[in-house]
């Protein structure tokens, strides 16, 4: 399939990784496109990405974004990407809003630790022919239960579903413990205990 075949979303999401691969900084692609690697896909026209940007790359990063064809959010509607904009939406919110083709991009910056192991953590996942850097399915679970949506409780039990007996469960206990509120970490701990009851004896690498 020829690039401008693809989906807009999915396209959307290559020139996302083209543009963070064409200034050389970390990445990883999450929201409904990662759950789609990890539990159940549901539609979505929204691509979430976090990146971890210098402050001396924003330049580097607003050029990027233009050639891409994205433009940044704002309360007066689309406009070209500036650096002025993403830093003010990135002081204001801890994340830029962009769209492309008609899809919602959200890129967040790191602000708290778990952000950090995330993308040290993002694995490499075939996307559309592509090779994409992905949050992990412990990662995502932590994230969505932070959030705390009904959407989000969905998805985590579908990974939880899908991922049962392969999930790094001391990793998903310690990150709970320090980052989510006691009655969330102990909702969490109920999910874990409820999937992996009837987990595989010995489950496959």
């Amino acid at each position: 399939m020829q690039r401008h075949d693809l989906p807009a979303l999915a396209d959307v999401v290559l020139r996302l990784v083209d543009v963070c691969e064409q200034i050389t900084v970390p990445y990883a692609i999450g929201g409904a496109v990662a759950t789609s690697f990890w539990g159940v896909p549901r539609t979505t026209q929204d691509a979430d990405c976090l990146v971890a940007v210098p402050s001396i790359v924003y330049q580097r990063l607003s050029d990027a974004l233009n050639l891409q064809g994205f433009e940044i959010e704002q309360a007066s509607g689309s406009q070209p990407v500036t650096v002025v904009a993403l830093l003010e939406q990135v002081r204001r919110d801890k994340y830029m809003t962009l769209s492309c083709r008609a899809t919602s991009v959200e890129l967040f910056v790191p602000v708290v630790p778990l952000q950090q192991s995330i993308l040290k953590r993002a694995l490499g996942r075939l996307f559309h022919g592509r090779t994409i850097r992905v949050t992990t399915a412990e990662d995502l679970i932590l994230l969505k239960m932070a959030f705390h949506r009904q959407k989000d409780l969905q998805d985590i039990k579908g990974i939880l579903h899908v991922q049962k007996g392969y999930l790094d469960i001391a990793y998903l206990q310690r990150w709970s413990a320090e980052m989510l509120e006691p009655v969330a970490s102990r909702e969490l701990d109920e999910l874990i205990a409820t999937y992996e009851a009837d987990r595989p004896a010995n489950p496959i690498e």
